[in-house]
């Protein structure tokens, strides 16, 4: 069939009928659909023009109708190059977002954006201004100084722009510091950018779509600093005053911050412009994953279940933190307030993530153990949460005994031990460390507050690869306490990042080896019988099958792809083992 023989296969066709089984819901700021099946009518066939009421949609879209599966396929070729899952729309507010046009399973492809640009970081250390790996000085480029890795990186496309500009001032650079962010490289992705107005008008008219958010952020420090340390040296040191404007430049600048996602390589993290994915729509709660294949193209896929009429959304802040750093965050480097369920909600979805104990109630008031999420019946005791979440002075009262909590007192609590965290991460902890800096501040936050959770998180997995605590000679007690500390990261993980989330797929793979190990010692103890082993050993292989689905949307070359590859292999080792072994009756 015509339309059949390369790209991507051709979809089903769908009903009207079976399109109104899954109506547009008011997610976000979308409206419900009010359609009817019953009074469907008439449709025009994409190829033929003919009208008919018992035309199908294309399955991929459900934008186009066909009056035939033949002129489906017939024009499937020139269809699937603008079939896509979403659309774009305009909002006074929200500025341009993405609209699901058809219910999107987890996992689906909504998108695989290819880069406007690549170009390193604003703060990074030195690294090669081609293959962007961290490098020593031992060689540099000829003609600007910038150290290289070799020859072929010195002459890399990527590199011509800013190569061109400071060789040109006839002042080259000499990078002398090595292993620490370098201020010589904040300019190079401007530079870069900049070229394409010259070089690519197609790339540059992408571009310079992008909100910058020029006014806003004209008011920050960010704007101040960067006049210095990226226009001056633009302007003055590189000589390109004949070149470009001072608000060109600026403008460039709000884009990069307003728009910039990060890409994590082996040795080393990166920046990229994307055009459609900038588009997503930012929420504290995301219900698409994101991802880089090995071209650098930004791969979007559904985390969840996503209905028709949804806004498509990714997080553009660290999940794991409090309502107010996320907020803070957001609006020092994005421009906006984030008003999503769980930043509006006090209890940010029953998690309670930036709670803390609430000074005034006796100790066996308050709440130390974690809670099952899920049921939001049940609340902590004892604890102080935010009246309003999205204001900076709002009152905090204990949702016991009601009294209010200095606000200030929780500022300065907080930023003085997320500093304590931030150091003891920095520094390789063991878990002597990190269960000395959980025990210290378990009486001061909620177990579940953000700061404390990112310790746990090292914790769970230091548990099992630490020397002294391989995963092998763990003790039933440090199984169980491995096995705790997974399940309520995991419990808060579902809430905030349900789905499909690296964070869900590393904690899930450490799940399963905790309820395994154990299993396996309590069994050997003769502690239970051979039933519960058997339901055990089930729990533990659901965990892991679960984190071979989460993980294998991962690129292979990040730890977390070889995390997924690694559980694929077990996987088929364990039905293996089962089978074979198992837990035979003595």
């Amino acid at each position: 069939m015509p339309g059949t023989s390369s790209g991507r296969p051709l979809p089903d066709g769908i009903s009207l009928q079976e399109m109104m089984k899954s109506p547009s819901l008011p997610c976000s700021n979308g409206d419900a659909s009010t359609e009817s099946a019953d009074d469907a009518p008439s449709v025009a066939c994409k190829e033929c023009g003919g009208t008919s009421k018992a035309a199908r949609a294309c399955g991929g879209c459900w934008q186009v109708w066909y009056c035939s599966k033949a002129h489906q396929a017939s024009a499937w070729d020139k269809h699937q190059r603008e079939c896509k899952s979403w659309k774009v729309a305009k909002h006074s507010e929200l500025g341009r977002y993405m609209v699901a046009t058809r219910d999107i399973a987890a996992g689906d492809l909504i998108m695989a954006d290819a880069p406007i640009l690549i170009g390193p970081k604003q703060i990074t250390e030195p690294v090669c201004l081609a293959c962007y790996r961290p490098v020593d000085g031992s060689y540099k480029c000829k003609k600007c100084g910038f150290p290289m890795c070799d020859s072929d990186c010195q002459d890399a496309d990527t590199h011509q722009p800013e190569c061109e500009a400071v060789s040109g001032s006839g002042r080259p650079v000499h990078v002398t510091l090595f292993g620490e962010n370098n201020p010589l490289y904040e300019c190079i992705t401007v530079v870069r950018l900049l070229a394409l107005r010259d070089n690519d008008t197609i790339l540059w008219r992408r571009l310079m779509a992008l909100e910058s958010h020029e006014e806003r952020r004209s008011r920050t420090e960010a704007a101040a600093i960067t006049q210095r340390t990226v226009v001056d040296i633009i302007m003055e040191r590189m000589q390109q005053v004949d070149k470009y404007d001072e608000d060109l430049i600026k403008k460039i600048l709000g884009i990069i911050d307003t728009n910039a996602y990060e890409i994590r390589l082996p040795d080393s993290s990166i920046q990229g412009i994307y055009s459609q994915a900038s588009m997503l729509e930012h929420s504290c709660i995301p219900n698409t994953h994101r991802t880089f294949d090995a071209d650098l193209n930004l791969v979007v896929r559904a985390a969840v279940p996503i209905k028709r009429g949804c806004h498509l959304t990714s997080c553009y802040t660290e999940v794991l933190a409090t309502t107010t750093v996320r907020q803070e965050h957001l609006l020092t480097s994005k421009f906006f307030t984030c008003c999503c369920p769980r930043c509006v909600d006090p209890t940010e979805l029953g998690t309670y993530c930036s709670a803390i104990l609430c000074p005034s109630c006796p100790i066996e008031k308050k709440s130390k153990k974690p809670l099952v999420v899920k049921d939001k019946k049940v609340v902590p005791t004892g604890v102080a949460i935010a009246d309003d979440p999205l204001s900076p002075s709002s009152i905090w009262r204990c949702n016991t005994c009601d009294n209010p909590v200095d606000a200030d007192y929780i500022v300065r609590m907080t930023a003085v031990v997320n500093e304590e965290a931030e150091e003891l991460e920095s520094t390789n902890p063991n878990i002597k460390m990190c269960e000395t800096f959980l025990e210290k501040w378990s009486t001061t936050f909620y177990c579940n507050h953000t700061i404390l959770l990112n310790i746990k998180y090292v914790l769970l997995h230091l548990y099992g690869s630490e020397a002294g605590y391989e995963l092998a000679d763990l003790s039933p007690i440090h199984l169980l306490r491995k096995e705790g500390l997974c399940r309520q990261v995991l419990s808060v993980a579902d809430a905030i990042v349900p789905g499909i989330s690296r964070l869900r797929g590393s904690v899930l793979y450490e799940l399963y080896q905790s309820i395994f190990y154990k299993t396996i010692s309590m069994y050997q103890s003769k502690v239970i019988p051979n039933e519960i082993a058997k339901k055990l050993a089930k729990e533990a292989y659901d965990a892991l099958v679960e984190c071979a689905r989460v993980l294998s949307f991962e690129p292979p070359v990040q730890p977390e792809g070889q995390l997924g590859i690694e559980a694929r292999g077990e996987i088929k080792q364990m039905i293996k083992w089962m089978k074979e072994e198992g837990w035979k009756t003595a």
